[in-house]
């Protein structure tokens, strides 16, 4: 593992086969990997099929299991190998033991070091890619352990956890903790009633959820004649909006917004799958409509075990490109606003996901480069700015961007904000989300 960079900034190795197979001993199962991001669905869910019988809370700790088996494949895939991609493979070792399942994912790369990745729960690294991976593999699994030369990591998930398991901590408070993703938690004063345990339990849980969310969140590429900002206000309660802006290949930049229904721990995680699956697609170059189908495939079965849906949309923008390709799974605030003012709905080609289940579909929207602005945002901006007397505060965010459609996209995210945080909210708090983009 060479690197633990964002997958969404790596590019895709060789086009390449399903993962190689074998189960000769009882309880175990091993895959080998091409260095091919074609590859890491398939295996990915091949080993949660495996594991699947011995976890025993399966709603939550499959999807542990699944999230942190994407980041750790998923890293040894597209960074393990860079220097040659067609010849080094990558092992995934899977062992099911009472109680517990254990996953070594390994790869012919020359390793890194963990410990020297940077902690993006800190402010001054908010912005950079690194460590996401990790972050999120340490916060969903029981353990996490890199070998001495860094090109392994083991993860254990424990289906029944008894009260002597320790407490995850996220990241190493010191450079010199390389290996446990769990340590010993100073021992709190002990609280007096069912309630108070359980509030207790749900604020941690929330905190943890609100760390999903917000330090997940990617950075936005700098791409050449192109102009973007987002911004995600999250709830009181953690809501499960993201957004993402990825350079594609050719030039070309996708845009993507999306927005979990439910709040907390489920809603964050389902995001965070979401965005590490839509960055493994969108970089094999699919089209908007075939990446919608992936992520359908891959987050389907979360949706339908939590009754959750997801509206999501996903733009593509080519250089110069006269009109935008874009598939929308049931968003409805997605839109392209012209330099007069005139905002042109992306109406949704698809329901949201969960709901449908059909193929999805595409569609292309007229775009004039350099001039049109794209408008992606969530419920919850709307509703907050949504005044007495009006259905909804869509309008009243169009308007906003019209007047200060030649500002910066910066600047018209704060236009936005600030609006909303002027505004009282008639139905209660939900995560605030907007994207806006100019591209010549």
């Amino acid at each position: 593992m060479a690197t633990t960079g964002d997958p969404s900034l790596a590019r895709a190795g060789v086009s390449g086969t399903a993962p190689e197979c074998s189960t000769e001993v009882p309880g175990t199962l091993v895959l080998h990997l091409p260095s091919d991001i074609g590859a890491i669905e398939d295996a990915v869910e091949r080993a949660v099929e495996f594991c699947a019988p011995a976890v025993e809370d399966r709603n939550r700790l499959l999807f542990n299991l699944r999230v942190g088996l994407t980041e750790a494949i998923s890293n040894a895939v597209l960074f393990g190998s860079v220097d040659d991609p067609r010849k080094k493979r990558v092992r995934v070792e899977l062992r099911i033991r009472p109680g517990q399942v254990r996953a070594r994912v390994s790869d012919e790369g020359g390793g890194f070091d963990p410990a020297a990745v940077p902690d993006p729960r800190r402010p001054e690294n908010i912005a950079k890619a690194s460590g996401r991976g990790i972050f999120l593999m340490r916060a969903l699994m029981d353990d996490v352990r890199y070998n001495d030369a860094g090109n392994a990591v083991t993860l254990v998930l424990r289906g029944a956890p008894g009260p002597a398991s320790p407490t995850p901590s996220v990241f190493p408070d010191e450079a010199d903790a390389r290996p446990a993703s769990t340590q010993p938690a100073t021992p709190a004063a002990p609280h007096h009633t069912r309630e108070e345990r359980a509030l207790d339990a749900v604020s941690r849980e929330m905190q943890l959820a609100h760390d999903l969310q917000m330090k997940l969140l990617p950075p936005i590429p700098r791409v050449r004649g192109v102009e973007a900002a987002a911004r995600v206000v999250p709830a009181e309660s953690v809501g499960g909006d993201f957004y993402q802006v990825l350079q594609l290949p050719g030039g070309r930049t996708g845009v993507m917004i999306g927005d979990v229904s439910g709040h907390g721990f489920p809603a964050a995680l389902i995001m965070a799958l979401v965005m590490s699956a839509a960055a493994i697609s969108a970089q094999q170059g699919g089209a908007p409509a075939t990446v919608l189908e992936h992520l359908d495939r891959a987050i389907g079965d979360e949706l339908e075990s939590t009754e959750m849906y997801l509206s999501l949309c996903y733009c593509v923008l080519s250089p110069g490109a006269p009109e935008v390709v874009y598939a929308n799974a049931g968003h409805p605030h997605a839109f392209i606003v012209e330099p007069e003012g005139t905002a042109r709905r992306l109406r949704a080609t698809d329901p949201p996901m969960g709901i449908g289940g059909a193929p999805f579909r595409e569609s292309r929207a007229k775009w004039a480069p350099g001039d049109d602005l794209l408008l992606l945002f969530t419920d919850g901006l709307s509703d907050t700015v949504a005044r007495r007397g009006r259905k909804s505060g869509e309008d009243l965010v169009l308007k906003t961007v019209a007047r200060s459609h030649r500002e910066s996209a910066v600047e018209i995210l704060d236009r936005l904000f600030e609006m909303s945080a002027q505004s009282v909210p008639l139905i209660p708090a939900d995560d605030r989300t907007a994207v806006v983009v100019r591209a010549e």
